[in-house]
């Protein structure tokens, strides 16, 4: 059996923290034995526990001594585990494993989860790639068209990307389609681009065919007291109901018609898009990063270009005719596709031949690559 470090920026809940939680939970227990290495707390660490996962938590100080307390804590842990493979997701913790594993042979495996930046942090991990991209064993990508953005504005090379494009775990039997006035769901940090304005401002269109139907709005940010001072000056803020950060994503999906994601600019291959789809609710999103390959348009749901408010009302309108009309489809349909072309099992089977293959081409000198199985603690 196999010792696998898994190390990432924090149990909050997140794209990034869920992809990381799952390889940590859906792996072959029979080949390996994971541990968890987090620099801040939050909700996800309750799951983990329940799994029999080793989660420790290390608090960093601020400021320029983050990245050396990280990749001290790195260190340690796998002087303390003798991992096999060192799995990684978000900048801070990718840093901080590259510098950590200096003077070792374990090999590390870097997940990007990303398609594109906002602002400074694209030039930062532009940096990042050339000056520590060497110390990576592999860059795991999480869907097929996502390796254009590492190969051309990364620069990664290519023979060190592997794809294995994210999945959730799919009901057996399909649900059951929402009751009650027409709900649509976001569930998206409010970053500007997000676009939750363009969402509140397609609203009105969907008001005048639906009026009793809801907006809800789950996740919080910067942008979240412009977004209520927007509703309110549209004149919608009555339908629009701010949920803050929540747990509950699996409720809140039972009672939505409909989920929109509206980026214009950075999404990849989102979970939010996967666990609607995994609840048969239909999908309408903007036309970006990984989405064409998740969102089966017209049949699934809807794409539409990025910034365009009326194809996004449209679509919205569309949706909701499909939903509340009796018969739906693009939900089943959702559902259905997620469950035979994105299997969690498969993902899972994937994801642990890749493991294994890693280790088999990288064996780490000076010890062992596996250990006996030891009874799983938490700290």
């Amino acid at each position: 059996m196999n010792r696998l470090l898994v190390v990432l920026p924090s149990l909050a809940r997140g794209g990034a923290e869920r992809h990381a939680v799952y390889l940590a939970t859906a792996l072959d227990p029979t080949r390996w034995q994971p541990s968890v290495l987090a620099f801040a707390d939050g909700p996800l660490r309750a799951e983990l526990v329940a799994a029999g996962v080793p989660v420790q938590v290390v608090d960093l100080p601020g400021g320029g001594r983050a990245v050396p307390a990280a990749a001290a804590a790195v260190r340690a842990a796998v002087d303390r585990d003798t991992p096999a493979l060192v799995s990684c997701h978000a900048v801070l913790p990718e840093l901080a494993v590259r510098l950590g594993l200096r003077g070792t042979s374990v090999p590390s495996i870097t997940w990007k989860h990303t398609y594109g930046h906002i602002g400074h942090r694209g030039l930062r991990e532009r940096w990042m790639e050339r000056l520590t991209g060497g110390a990576v064993t592999r860059y795991g990508a999480v869907c097929h068209t996502q390796v254009r953005y590492l190969t051309d504005a990364l620069g990664l090379a290519t023979d060190k990307i592997s794809v294995v494009a994210n999945s959730v775990p799919v009901p057996d039997e399909l649900p059951a389609p929402p009751s009650g006035p027409p709900v649509v769901l976001m569930a998206a940090a409010m970053r500007a681009d997000k676009d939750h304005a363009r969402v509140l401002q397609a609203w009105p269109a969907v008001l005048a065919q639906h009026p009793d139907a809801r907006l809800r709005l789950a996740g919080d940010g910067p942008c979240r007291a412009e977004l209520g001072e927007l509703a309110g000056s549209l004149g919608i803020a009555g339908s629009v109901d701010f949920l803050g950060v929540r747990d509950d994503g699996a409720a809140l999906l039972r009672e939505a018609s409909l989920l929109v994601l509206a980026s214009y600019r950075i999404e990849c291959f989102p979970y939010a898009a996967l666990e609607a789809m995994a609840a048969a609710r239909g999908v309408v999103s903007t036309d970006v990063g990984g989405l064409p390959e998740l969102v089966d348009d017209g049949v699934t749901g809807r794409l539409v270009p990025p910034q365009d408010t009326d194809a996004l009302a449209a679509a919205l309108l569309e949706g909701l005719a499909d939903a509340t009309g009796g018969d739906p489809q693009w939900g089943p349909a959702g559902w259905a596709r997620a469950r035979r072309v994105f299997p969690f099992n498969l993902w899972a089977q994937q994801v642990d031949d890749l493991f294994e293959r890693l280790i088999a081409e990288h064996p780490i000198t000076g010890r062992p690559t596996t250990v006996h199985h030891r009874e799983r603690t938490s700290s």
